[in-house]
Formats: C-alpha cells, structure tokens, sequence
C-alpha cells in the first residue's frame, strides 16, 4: 500500500471511485452522474496533479483526496482546500494514512493551512469528532441549492 500523486494510470480507477462516492454521497444534492465531465475535470486538472494523491493497494486505486490550492487572504501562505477525500469501503482503515500522507507532500510543498469538507448527511457529528481529534477546527458551514 503507497500514497503517490494522480497518474492517468489510475484514470478508471479514479472515475469509478467518483461515482462510488457520488452514490454514496452527493445524489442527495445532484443526481445525475456524468462520467464525460469528470473526464473533462481530470484532463484540465493534470498539471495540477500533486493536488490530487491516491491510495494505491495491489497496484488498485482504492482512495483519492484531491483539492484546490490557493494563496490565503489571511497570512499570504498556500492553502488547501479538499474536493473529494474517498476511501472505498473496504479500505476505509488506510483512509486515515492517505490523509496524513498528503499533509505531509502538501507541507513540503509550502502549503500551510489544509480545510476539509463534511457532507451534512453523512455522519456529520461523527466526521466533525473525527476532523477534531486530528487537529483540525470547525471553520465554516455551506449551503447548497439547484438553480
């Protein structure tokens, strides 16, 4: 099992881990799935990808945590702000190392503020506990609506 950053190697592992998780996840707020417009994200996403870090088990993508950075208007350092960080079931005991090896590149590449997500209907209070006893503080709520 390794941490490394996206390669299209992992292409149709990685579009089967975004449809897992819109599944899991995210139909609540879209329900529609369109595997051409990940393909579309991924391809503009490429020179960007040590945004992106997979977690690689028997030469599978099982996990992906991929973010945005951005220069922060609070301090001028780098921040990262997490899109997706999926794990499939199976693997969800290593999703705790994806996590603390991608702070790990992000740190050593300048990055010095990580923000993570919680989806409100998917244990909340249970992922808010878990963010907080990695360090992490609540920050700020979103909401959603289909225009």
């Amino acid at each position: 099992m390794r941490v490394e950053t996206y390669s299209d190697r992992y292409l149709s592992d990685v579009v089967r881990l975004v449809e897992n998780f819109h599944k899991e996840s995210l139909c609540e707020y879209d329900d529609i799935f369109n595997s051409d417009s990940l393909l579309e994200t991924i391809t503009a996403q490429r020179e960007n990808s040590d945004n992106a870090f997979l977690l690689i088990v028997d030469d599978v993508c099982q996990g992906i945590l991929f973010g945005s950075r951005f220069k922060s208007m609070i301090n001028g350092g780098w921040a990262f702000q997490e899109i997706i960080w999926y794990v499939n079931e199976k693997f969800r005991s290593h999703g705790v190392r994806l996590l603390r090896e991608a702070e790990k590149l992000l740190k050593s590449s300048g990055v010095s503020i990580m923000i993570m997500a919680v989806l409100e209907n998917s244990k909340t209070e249970k992922i808010k506990a878990f963010y907080q006893r990695l360090g992490f503080k609540p920050m700020e709520s979103h909401f959603v609506r289909n225009l």
